[in-house]
């Protein structure tokens, strides 16, 4: 569903520049593993995933404004235009993930410092142009492996665990196909600068068809609640739809970043158990 003339329009828009369709799906990514894994997530460490995430949303969409050229995209002229704004969020977003980071999940911290000192790491080589890996590789890579740091799913090999890290490639893979003539003309490596559009739309539909057959081998061969099933299978069918669509820009990002919402089902299930 993209985004529709009438009231509709500057809402889904706020919502898409904003980067809230991030924190809608993330919080949706940490609710499903949360129950999977039956490890329940810190309030105080939730804060600290959304407001980290909003930061570094926040000041990648300000930077990439700030870098673009005559004419301005939409995004980047709203982030000129309220940058103030826009640096008050950053800011707040920064305080409160210092706050929480280091007053309440310090240990949380020091026990996955590797982890966070090899994501500043490539975050700086990717800024300054120097990154070896291609960004897309990277952002999917670094949000699976640091959205599981919660949870006890790296002991063994679990394939939710890489059915989810599938759906995340490709889904990056679809959003940055329609930023490609940026990057390009930013220099940064990514896969997309190796294949025309139809190509990566194929790369998309192979890893959606992989992750699919994953999915649905271990709900037959594997003792996995229907929930669960339910809520990954309605996730890869929204990102099916996504790579179907013709219309390209901010609605269809969102509409992208949205295609995690159905993992909240196995959450609302569970809540409704509950119940007398």
């Amino acid at each position: 569903m993209m985004f529709q003339k009438g009231f509709l329009l500057p809402i889904g828009k706020l919502i898409s520049f904003l980067a809230l369709d991030v924190l809608f799906s993330l919080s949706a990514n940490l609710s499903f593993f949360s129950l999977y894994s039956n490890e329940k997530i810190r309030p105080t460490l939730f804060f600290f995933y959304l407001s980290s995430v909003w930061a570094l949303y926040l000041a990648d969409h300000l930077w990439d404004a700030f870098r673009e050229k005559e004419p301005l995209s939409e995004r980047a002229a709203f982030y000129l235009q309220k940058r103030l704004v826009i640096v008050s969020l950053f800011g707040f977003s920064s305080l409160v993930s210092l706050i929480t980071g280091l007053s309440f999940e310090f240990v949380f911290l020091w026990n996955h410092l590797p982890v966070l000192l090899s994501f500043v790491l490539f975050l700086v080589l990717t800024v300054t142009k120097r990154s070896p890996v291609p960004k897309e590789i990277l952002v999917a890579g670094f949000y699976t492996w640091g959205l599981l740091l919660p949870f006890p799913l790296f002991g063994g090999f679990d394939p939710m665990v890489c059915i989810f890290f599938l759906h995340v490639f490709a889904n990056v893979l679809l959003t940055y196909n329609t930023d490609r003539e940026f990057d390009q003309s930013q220099g940064t490596f990514t896969l997309i600068q190796f294949g025309k559009p139809k190509t990566i739309q194929m790369a998309v539909l192979c890893l959606w068809g992989l992750g699919i057959s994953f999915l649905l081998c271990i709900g037959i061969f594997q003792n996995h609640s229907g929930e669960f099933l339910l809520g990954m299978g309605l996730t890869y069918l929204w990102l099916g739809v996504c790579s179907l669509q013709r219309e390209k820009g901010y609605g269809f990002k969102s509409l992208c970043e949205l295609s995690y919402l159905p993992m909240f089902l196995p959450q609302i299930f569970f809540f409704f158990s509950l119940l007398p």
